[in-house]
């Protein structure tokens, strides 16, 4: 048998079982490479799957092998230094080379539809002007309007040409079919820019104390070598103003930056910013976008039109060519861990893709992460600090109250005496507030008076919020699920139902009773409805329209509003207790997040902080800005618990919707750690905890149980970790899905 070209391809979704290279020919003269994505036929039915190259050779192939039916083209390929990073997201975080592969390719690059519109466009040889002669419909003037301007511009998109004209959706279908115009399918360049301003600004001059961090890191990047830095600056110091800086000599020496941010809420108005600073450079990648969205994106920043890219988690695989710097703003924030699918950290995906391309990476926070400050103070980051507000701008004055007196006068108030008197005196000085409520929906939990009982999820085991509107309802935050709030308990049939607890809509009805004249707009999860609905409510509050923003953690970070002078905190003990080491660096970093919203302008801010433990050391840290010392407390605990920074944490979970099973496939994974740390593997040192119910044991009809590993990471504990995992995720084993979280955004 004579040679051939053999490419090996890995698949883009397959088990772990079968997460290898697998042999195909090569279809005739087509070029085939490595990181090429191609259409290939997979298992004994030949179900059309996709995958990428690894490797490409001549041989002599030992059996009759399988042809690539189709080869994407090369503008989708996974560079090499895309492919190097496949292979050690598979290494640190045990997912499939495919998993890290679709995160990188979102679907519609690789699938065969284009994305396309309806454009209407003229017909030849027909003259507009003599076409509806005779016609004697009532929309004859509409339909001639609509052709005299098809003859202007040849060809418009479907949607256009309806608001133009006041037109139905039958409209293009009638007059195609009278042979007056032509409905074709057009691909398009889709801009999720195109809702902001495009005219550039004027740069701004550096104060001092920015300059003097500007270079410092200026320095750094211009090592032309791999490197980190953290960026520390108070609230409002304008550490936005030095990473834009940063950006511009990044551009100026040729070379490509990635910006992420860590919510929708904020690229809106980091979108603004960067466009205004960057012009059509600028690129934008978030959950948010549409697949065409996404599809027309990805070429633009392949294709090197686009030199910013900036986004959310996933914007970190933007397949940018000549990467000099990626910017990591409000580093601290959890949203930079993902817990669902491709479970990684995009902190740890940056630091790799700047070690390949000898890149800066930039983290940036008021209030950074535990892990990064430890990795500053100790040398691995350079850690640049900026301790001033920019301008004439001043911290705001804080003052803790204890909610408790209100509490005994009033059981259920949630706005004290003291900031109802400070909301007040805004209203008069028409000035705007900022409201922290951290928690969604009317009240906690629903409960029965006569028997006790507490109305949970049918397919979660949790209680449901109530939440209120035209009909209350109750819904789990969990699953989704939602149903009426019921008129009798569903136990014992009492009708004696109490709600209990708090949330962000009883604080909105609070509001409108107690200040009836304000302008008040919601910022939650329960209150978007679109894609640009945050930036829709942010905007309003920007310009005025509302008195009080009143929201959970989304109203916290990075944004900007002149007029603010008053932010309140609730309840700020809300997440102080969580069962999670994080607990009190969560409630540290939240409060001075939000309380940094507060007099960014020539008004002097003030904040308050309704908690019922005053003395408690994260609120005084908080209101004083005081991160070193908060710093210092919590890391000493860290060593004397020995958490991370000083181990790192795994999470292995099991699920299943038969309870049984997930009991027993926990016996066999501890089984299986016993077996390993006293055979192959009794070198290595880490300690197993568990195993233990989920948190939220059953999530829609899902039983979850999971074991937590502390552990050095190297090579033999990811040997051992690969080892158990392949063995339990044998169909053999048991039937049970487990899945390995390293680095978890919660405990």
């Amino acid at each position: 048998m004579e040679q051939v070209r053999i490419a090996k391809v890995r698949l883009l979704s397959t088990p772990k079982a079968t997460d290898r290279e697998f042999d195909y020919l090569c279809p005739g003269m087509e070029p085939v490479f490595r990181g090429a994505v191609v259409k290939i036929p997979f298992g004994k039915g030949n179900r059309e799957r996709y995958g990428v190259v690894t490797t490409v050779t001549e041989a002599t192939p030992e059996m009759e092998l399988k042809p690539i039916l189709q080869v994407l083209p090369s503008d989708i390929a996974l560079t090499e230094e895309l492919l190097a990073l496949c292979d050690h997201l598979k290494e640190q975080i045990f997912c499939t080379f495919g998993d890290a592969a679709r995160a990188i390719l979102p679907a519609p690059v690789y699938r065969k539809e284009a994305k396309t519109l309806r454009f209407l466009a003229r017909c030849e040889g027909v003259d507009p002007k003599n076409a509806l002669a005779g016609f004697r419909g009532k929309n004859k003037e509409k339909y001639q309007a609509l052709l005299d301007y098809l003859d202007l511009v040849e060809a418009a998109p479907e949607k256009t040409c309806r608001e133009l004209f006041g037109l139905d959706a039958g409209t293009a279908a009638f007059l195609e079919k009278k042979g007056l115009l032509e409905i074709q399918q057009r691909e398009f360049a889709r801009d999720p820019m195109e809702s902001f301003a495009k005219e550039q600004t004027k740069k701004s001059m550096l104060s001092p104390g920015q300059e003097k961090a500007f270079s410092l890191l200026r320095e750094k990047l211009d090592a032309d070598k791999p490197c980190a830095a953290l960026l520390h600056g108070v609230t409002g110091s304008g550490k936005t103003q030095v990473m834009l800086a940063l950006c511009d000599h990044a551009l100026a020496q040729g070379k490509t930056v990635i910006y992420l941010v860590p919510e929708i809420a904020l690229t809106g108005q980091s979108a603004r910013l960067l466009f205004q600073h960057f012009g059509d450079r600028v690129a934008i990648i978030h959950s948010a976008l549409s697949e065409g969205e996404r599809r027309d994106t990805y070429a633009a920043i392949r294709s090197g039109e686009k030199k910013v890219v900036l986004g959310t988690r996933s914007a970190v695989f933007a397949p940018v060519s000549h990467l000099g710097l990626i910017v990591i703003d409000e580093e601290q924030d959890g949203s930079y861990k993902s817990e669902t699918g491709l479970k990684y950290h995009a902190r740890d995906v940056a630091r790799f893709r700047c070690a390949k391309n000898g890149a800066m990476l930039l983290l940036a926070s008021a209030t950074p992460d535990i892990e990064s400050y430890y990795k500053a103070k100790s040398g691995t980051y350079s850690l640049v600090t900026m301790t001033e507000r920019y301008g004439s701008a001043t911290l705001p004055q804080v003052q803790i109250i204890d909610l408790r007196p209100d509490l005994r006068k009033n059981p259920g108030i949630l706005l004290g005496q003291v900031l109802r008197e400070e909301i007040r005196h805004n209203l008069e000085a028409r000035e705007q507030s900022i409201l922290l409520m951290n928690r969604r929906g009317y009240r906690r939990f629903v409960s029965c008076l006569d028997c006790g009982s507490v109305i949970k999820c049918p397919h979660c085991s949790v209680s449901m919020t109530l939440h209120n509107g035209p009909q209350q309802k109750l819904s789990c935050h969990y699953c989704g699920y939602a149903m009426a709030l019921p008129k009798e308990c569903p136990e014992c049939h009492s009708e004696r139902l109490v709600p209990h607890g708090y949330g962000i809509q009883q604080l909105e009805e609070e509001l409108a009773k107690e200040f009836p004249e304000a302008r008040v707009l919601r910022l939650d999860s329960d209150s978007l409805s679109g894609k640009d609905t945050h930036e829709t409510i942010l905007e309003a509050f920007r310009n005025g329209e509302a008195d009080i923003l009143i929201g959970t953690q989304m109203v916290a970070k990075g944004h900007n509003f002149p007029n603010v002078t008053l932010v309140g905190i609730v309840m700020a003990d809300s997440a102080l207790y969580l069962s999670d080491f994080r607990a009190s660096e969560h409630t540290f970093s939240l409060l001075t997040q939000v309380i940094g919203r507060a007099g960014r302008a020539e008004k002097k801010g003030r904040a308050l902080i309704q908690t019922l433990n005053p003395r408690h050391n994260v609120f005084s840290q908080a209101a004083a800005q005081d991160f070193e010392t908060f710093y210092e407390g919590e890391i000493a605990l860290r060593r004397a618990f020995q958490f991370p920074p000083f181990c790192q944490l795994a999470v292995f979970t099991l699920a299943h919707e038969k309870e049984v099973e997930v009991a027993r496939g926990a016996q066999r994974l501890a089984e299986l750690f016993s077996r390993e740390l006293c055979g192959e593997f009794s070198d290595v040192k880490l300690i197993v905890y568990g195993p233990f119910n989920a948190p939220v044991y059953r999530m829609k009809n899902i039983y979850r149980k999971r074991f937590i590993i502390k552990y050095k990471n190297n090579a033999r504990t990811r040997a051992m970790f690969d080892r158990v995992l392949t063995e339990i995720s044998d169909p053999s084993a048991g039937s049970a899905k487990i899945t390995l979280d390293i680095g978890p955004g919660l405990i």
